[in-house]
């Protein structure tokens, strides 16, 4: 089971302070999950591989909340219209066809939001994405740059960007050979020879999905505004993750809106 680790002053806030240390030692492993420890710092606990919805801060004090009867039942989050689509190829069919998007405006970073989302988007990517396999998740600053958004496939070395953490413009088989994440990850591309590519308008690199997002997008403290893209394989999967994330960051504060989907000619906007 995946283990993540809670800073506890963050927890309590979330639980509205309405618990000691001591009760939170009795009450967490309640709702079934193993609990590593607990101190005033920080607390380990295993979730189990069907919650990956509490591989957070943010989602665990959430059910948690809803165990101990703070806010029961189901959270509800609003989903507003935007103007923003994005148009997927029929060529990503035979690579990783599915793809799911949103928009979430007016968030407020600091050092612990900024670090929960990161370890977040890291957690679904080993478990709930099989080592980005099955789903692979981009978090983008959406004011540097421009919709409507297209995902595609490429060749090779028809594209050049700048990838995350480099200085220097790549080709995708570059990225996949000398870029850290892309020798991780490159025998997802075993016998491919088209890669899945996500541009903006003016064609700017917004990913080279399920390996490493172009430093152009980069997320920073200052950022206000965010564009996130899940690409797969299994189309449940995908959605689910974008659902986590969204609603993980509307939990702090973050306005969510939809992205129309336009795939083989067919409209329809993404169900958060």
């Amino acid at each position: 089971m995946p283990s993540i680790e809670l800073n506890t002053p963050e927890l309590m806030e979330f639980l509205d302070n309405k618990f000691t240390l001591n009760e939170l030692k009795e009450r967490i492993p309640m709702i079934g999950v193993d609990m590593e420890c607990i101190d005033e710092e920080k607390i380990v606990v295993e979730i189990f591989p069907n919650r990956p919805d509490m591989l957070s801060v943010e989602g665990f004090s959430r059910a948690l909340k809803g165990f101990l009867e703070i806010e029961p039942g189901p959270v509800k989050y609003e989903v507003k219209n935007s103007d923003v689509s994005l148009t997927v190829s029929p060529s990503v069919k035979d690579v990783r066809p599915y793809i799911a998007s949103a928009i979430v405006k007016n968030v407020n970073f600091n050092e612990n939001f900024l670090v929960s989302l990161m370890n977040l988007q890291e957690k679904l990517h080993v478990t709930h994405g099989r080592n980005r396999k099955k789903v692979a998740i981009g978090v983008h600053d959406f004011e540097k740059i421009q919709p409507p958004f297209t995902y595609k496939t490429v060749k090779y070395d028809e594209i050049k960007f700048v990838p995350l953490d480099m200085n220097i413009e790549m080709n995708l088989k570059e990225i996949l050979q000398k870029h850290p994440k892309g020798t991780a990850y490159a025998d997802i591309f075993d016998g491919i020879s088209d890669y899945p590519i996500i541009l903006d308008k003016n064609n700017n690199v917004v990913s080279f999905p399920p390996i490493i997002n172009g430093e152009l997008t980069r997320v920073t403290k200052s950022t206000k505004n965010l564009f996130i893209e899940i690409t797969g394989t299994g189309e449940l999967a995908v959605r689910q993750a974008l659902n986590i994330v969204v609603s993980a960051i509307a939990d702090r504060g973050g306005e969510i809106y939809g992205v129309l989907i336009n795939q083989t000619n067919e409209n329809y906007e993404n169900l958060l």
